[in-house]
This record gives structure tokens, C-alpha cells and sequence, in this order.
């Protein structure tokens, strides 16, 4: 076992990957002594990043390379460097290092003097800072985090970033499936129903141009990131992190407002009864509840109608709530199943 292993996963990272390694190598070099290691995928990439992903291994020993036959994913290359890390600690950082080699101390302090399982390196908490972003994926990346923050069992402002710390039985506890980003999610998710404890630093988010070292031929740094499907991926997570609130949500709004609704027309049958001519209590509460009803038919169905859906809304978030706990209790016998088999496991070797 070593004390670190930092991971990166790399897909057509050509104009800044050589740079990259040598930044994070100097760094460890410089702050972390001799107990670590550096474990780079290529994720199927087109251009020369696997080419110089195998020179920059010659750097150090310490250096590890892998390499996917096509694309698969973010999720997928950090799922390969997983398998092989030796760590206590793993982190996790963007090829580019879009957040800088000195987070992998600052994580790992993190998870030390906090006593969490999982250091998270945030750019959108009090703090935080973001440099040389892209209006656009700027405004993408703080919507989705807000919302994610709502939706998820963790109180965060970042849920979305690569740079992480985590302890090792963490990953190996984790029955992990995601192969595209969303495996940071699917990490947070089941670590909520793992039990195990969260906490994040203030970071600064910064892109980088590519070195002057970077071949001329190397195409300019862009976000690979596909808008509309990323919105998508996340609306998706967020409701199956708490599947019930949307339904909460608007059987309140319907149940409310028929309820409203309700009310008024109640105060306005009241009155027709009382102004009613008919001789007897009986007869007047015909005449006033059939007046009412005629004069407010549309009102009568459409708060009806709203009772009756905010009803049925409401009854869907608690099959959802129930579904939900017992999805959790099934995944938390699980992950003890899959704890005991890997103990026996070493314990036979």
C-alpha cells in the first residue's frame, strides 16, 4: 500500500497533458515524499495523449499509465484506475488540472482534520473561486449544483467536481456502475446511503491555456461537455436522489390550490344560503348550494379536479418514499454482503 494515489482520466487531452504530468510530478515530489503514486487512463483518446501519457511514464516509476482500446467515459477511467490504486488515500483531479496539484494536500488534510470519508474541492461554496470559465458553462455548472444541493442527501454547494480525496474502503466498499461523469453523483448517492461523511473546501476553479510546449498542431482546448444531454443527466440524477419531492411538490401546489379554491366557493355558498328565501334550514341549503353551483360551475370542477390530483400526486410520493427506503436498506445489506466476501477474500490470501 502507498499513502496516495492521485488518478486522472484523460480523453483528447493533447494541448495540455504533458504539462499536467509534470506539474502533478514536481508537486508530489516536492510536498509528499516518496509514498505515492500517479495513475493516468487514456480513455480511447483520437490524438496524441496516449502517445504522450507513455513517454511522460518514463519520468518516474511511480508513474502509472493505462489505456482504453475506444472512449467509454469519465466514469469508466476512473472505475479502471480504481482497480489498480494502492492508496489509503485516492484522489481524483481533472486532466487539465483545472483545479492545481496542491488540492491533492489540501484534500487529503481535509479528510484528516475534518474526520469525513470524502473530501470535496468546491469552487461555488463561501470561498470559492472561478477563473477563466466560460460564461456559459459557468452559469450550467451553478444551476446544476443548486439544484443538486436541493435534491441531494449531502448539503454541498459542488457535487459535480473530479477533485475529490477519498479513504480507501470508501472505493472499495462502493459497488460503482457509472461510466460517463455522473459517476461523481453516483459516489455521493450511495455514500448518503452507505452512511459515510462528507465534507468540502473552498477551491479555485480555474482553466488553463495550453502550454507553449503543447504541439502547434494540437487543437485548442474546449468543453467536451454535450449541453442539452448534460441538463438532461442531471434533472435524471436529481430526481432519482429524492424521487418523492417532485411529486411532494406538486401535490402540495394542487391540493393547496383546490383547496383554495374550496374554501372560497364555501364562503360563497354560506352566503347564497343565508340570503335565500326558503322557509326551512333544509330547503335553504338546496336553494343556496344549487345557486352557488350554477353561478361557479367551472370553479366547482376545477377545484375538484385539483383536490383530487394533488390527492393522487401525494399518494405517489409515498409509494416513492417507500420504494426508496427499501432500495437503501436492500443496497445497505449489499454492500456489508460485498464487505464480508472481500474480508474472507484477503483473509484466504
Amino acid at each position: 500500500m502507498t499513502a496516495i494515489s492521485v488518478v486522472v482520466a484523460a480523453y483528447n487531452e493533447e494541448p495540455v497533458i504533458s504539462s499536467s504530468v509534470v506539474r502533478l510530478l514536481d508537486h508530489m515530489k516536492a510536498h509528499h515524499g516518496e509514498d505515492w503514486e500517479l495513475v493516468f487512463v487514456n480513455d480511447g483518446s483520437r490524438d496524441r495523449t496516449g502517445q504522450l501519457l507513455d513517454e511522460a511514464r518514463n519520468l518516474d516509476k511511480r508513474i502509472v499509465v493505462l489505456h482504453h482500446p475506444r472512449n467509454f467515459g469519465q466514469g469508466r477511467a476512473l472505475r479502471t484506475a480504481f482497480e489498480v490504486c494502492s492508496g489509503d488515500v485516492i484522489v481524483t483531479l481533472d486532466a487539465d488540472l483545472s483545479y492545481g496539484p496542491e488540492y491533492v494536500g489540501r484534500l487529503t488534510q481535509a479528510l484528516k482534520e475534518n474526520q469525513v470519508d470524502i473530501a470535496l474541492a468546491s469552487a461555488f461554496m463561501k470561498g470559492g473561486t472561478v477563473a477563466n470559465v466560460p460564461l456559459h458553462r459557468y452559469i450550467l455548472s451553478k444551476t446544476a449544483n443548486r439544484y443538486l444541493a436541493l435534491m441531494s442527501h449531502y448539503d454541498v454547494a459542488t457535487s459535480t467536481c473530479v477533485a475529490r480525496a477519498y479513504r480507501r474502503e470508501v472505493i472499495d466498499s462502493l459497488y460503482l456502475s457509472s461510466d460517463g461523469m455522473e459517476l461523481q453523483l453516483e459516489i455521493l448517492m450511495k455514500s448518503a446511503v452507505t452512511g459515510y461523511k462528507v465534507c468540502e473546501i473552498p477551491a479555485e476553479l480555474r482553466w488553463e491555456e495550453p502550454s507553449a510546449a503543447a504541439p502547434k498542431t494540437a487543437p485548442k482546448r474546449r468543453s467536451k461537455m454535450k449541453i442539452a444531454k448534460t441538463i438532461g443527466l442531471y434533472l435524471k440524477i436529481g430526481w432519482l436522489s429524492k424521487p418523492a419531492a417532485l411529486f411532494l411538490a406538486a401535490g402540495a401546489i394542487f391540493f393547496m390550490g383546490g383547496a383554495y379554491m374550496a374554501l372560497m366557493i364555501s364562503i360563497l355558498t354560506i352566503k347564497a344560503i343565508t340570503a335565500s328565501a326558503e322557509p326551512t334550514l333544509a330547503l335553504a341549503v338546496s336553494d343556496g348550494v344549487k345557486a352557488s353551483y350554477t353561478k361557479y360551475t367551472y370553479s366547482f370542477a376545477i377545484s375538484s379536479g385539483l383536490l383530487i390530483l394533488g390527492f393522487q400526486f401525494l399518494v405517489f410520493a409515498l409509494i416513492f418514499i417507500q420504494n426508496q427506503f427499501y432500495f437503501e436498506e436492500t443496497y445497505k445489506i449489499m454492500q456489508e454482503t460485498l464487505r464480508k466476501t472481500r474480508a474472507v477474500g484477503k483473509g484466504k490470501s
